[in-house]
C-alpha cells in the first residue's frame, strides 16, 4: 500500500509531484510495513515507531508524507488509483464508482478487514470509501453546474444515502465472509444506484 495523492478529506486529494519515484518508493515501503504490522499486531497496538522501524525510514520522513497512522491507513495506492485517480468506465463502474474494485479487492484482502473490524479503524476506512463514492456521484451528476441551492442539497443528500447503502452492504458482506459472489453484490449495488437515481440512463 502506498499513495500517489494524500487525502485531505473524504474523496478529496492533494496531488503529489508527478514522477517522484523516490516519494512513491518511500510511501510503498511505509504502507507495506503497515500492512504487515496490521496482520501481526492489530491496528490499535501499532505505533509510528513500529512502522518506521519496519520500513527502515526516519520519523521525519514519515511525517513528511503522513500526519499519522490514520492517514496512512486510508491513503494507499489501491484506494487512490482505483477510486480517485482512474476514471473507470463500463457497465460495472456506474456513475464513476469502481464497483469491481470495491468488492473484488476487498474480498482479496478480507484478512485485513477482519483485523480492522476489531478496532475503530474500520469506521475510518468505511467513511473514506463512502466519501469517495459521494464525490464520484456528485461529479457524475453535475453538482458543480447546478445553480439552485435546493437542487444541490437534494443531490448531496441522495448521493450520501446511495453511497452509504453500498458501503454498508459491502461491510455486511465482508463480515459474513464474502460468501455471495462479488458479481452478485456488484449487481445489487447497481440496483441501489438505479433506485436512488431512477432518471439516470
Amino acid at each position: 500500500m502506498s499513495i500517489r495523492k494524500i487525502p485531505d478529506g473524504p474523496g478529496r486529494t492533494q496531488p503529489a509531484h508527478a514522477g517522484d519515484r523516490r516519494t512513491l518508493k518511500t510511501k510503498r515501503a511505509l504502507a507495506e510495513a503497515f500492512r504487515q504490522l496490521l496482520l501481526e499486531k492489530g491496528y490499535d497496538a501499532i505505533t509510528i515507531q513500529d512502522i518506521i522501524d519496519r520500513a527502515d525510514v526516519g520519523r521525519s520522513t514519515f511525517y513528511a508524507h503522513y500526519e499519522g497512522k490514520e492517514q496512512l491507513l486510508i491513503g494507499n495506492i489501491n484506494f487512490q488509483e482505483a477510486l480517485i485517480i482512474t476514471k473507470p468506465s463500463g457497465e460495472d463502474c456506474p456513475m464513476g464508482i469502481n464497483l469491481p474494485w470495491l468488492f473484488n479487492h476487498t474480498k482479496e484482502h478480507i484478512d485485513l478487514y477482519r483485523v480492522l473490524s476489531r478496532s475503530k479503524s474500520l469506521d475510518l476506512v468505511s467513511n473514506y470509501f463512502a466519501g469517495v463514492c459521494v464525490t464520484k456521484l456528485l461529479e457524475y451528476h453535475g453538482y458543480a453546474r447546478l445553480k439552485k441551492v435546493r437542487e444541490k442539497m437534494l443531490l448531496r443528500y441522495t448521493s450520501v444515502a446511495a453511497a452509504g447503502a453500498i458501503v454498508s452492504m459491502l461491510a455486511a458482506w465482508l463480515t459474513d465472509g464474502a460468501a455471495i459472489p462479488a458479481e452478485e453484490m456488484i449487481s445489487k449495488s447497481k440496483n441501489i444506484l438505479a433506485m436512488f437515481f431512477p432518471d439516470t440512463r
